[in-house]
């Protein structure tokens, strides 16, 4: 059912073409490949990224880090790394995803080459491509994560996926954060996706 619905989307938003550079066509065509692996159609694969030798790793987590683009995060250990088939533009640099397994939960952690100055730009940027798309803003604010001010939205596609979106802006790059489930499992995840964001950090 979420496959379906997901297909719906991706092909209204397909309509809009390049506009959307913030990478919300990536996060959906990403979320149904998620779907897929949650019904069983694709295997986990090896991260490309690196844990650094010299961080604290939380225990229940993985850290991983890439050292071309000088970010990294922590994700939980018992999830499995996906390859996304699809990447939205040109300007993607890195796209790495993460699911629980035999759930519809998603972790995609995206860095496109972009000409946004400010939280405001990203701000207005993303807020008139969710509105365009008729998704629902449930909640927005400015954040601070590791010394890097970021923007936040909680947002709902249609009415049974839940997503949290945090964009950072650095070395003229977005660096974006995407954590999903289905709405009845979120409250479930919360604690995770807040201790994946907060984990998040640009050199």
């Amino acid at each position: 059912m979420v496959e379906g619905v997901l297909s719906l989307v991706l092909r209204k938003i397909l309509l809009f073409g390049k506009r959307f550079n913030l990478g919300v066509i990536s996060v959906l065509v990403a979320l149904l490949v998620g779907s897929i692996v949650f019904t069983g159609g694709c295997t986990g694969e090896p991260s490309l990224l690196e844990p650094p030798p010299t961080e604290p790793v939380t225990p229940g987590y993985i850290r991983v880090y890439d050292y071309k683009l000088d970010y990294g995060f922590e994700y939980p250990e018992d999830w499995e790394t996906q390859t996304p088939e699809v990447v939205d533009g040109e300007d993607t640099e890195s796209v790495e995803m993460f699911t629980k397994p035999g759930t519809p939960t998603t972790l995609i952690a995206t860095v496109k080459l972009s000409n946004l100055t400010s939280l405001e730009e990203v701000k207005g940027e993303i807020k008139e491509d969710l509105n365009k798309l008729g998704m629902t803003i449930l909640e927005e604010r400015e954040i601070v994560v590791n010394d890097r001010e970021g923007y936040e939205v909680i947002y709902k596609p249609f009415a049974a996926v839940k997503i949290r979106q945090v964009i950072f802006i650095a070395k003229g790059k977005t660096y974006m954060l995407v954590c999903s489930t289905a709405e009845p499992l979120y409250d479930e995840y919360e604690e995770i996706f807040d201790h994946v964001i907060n984990s998040f950090v640009i050199e």
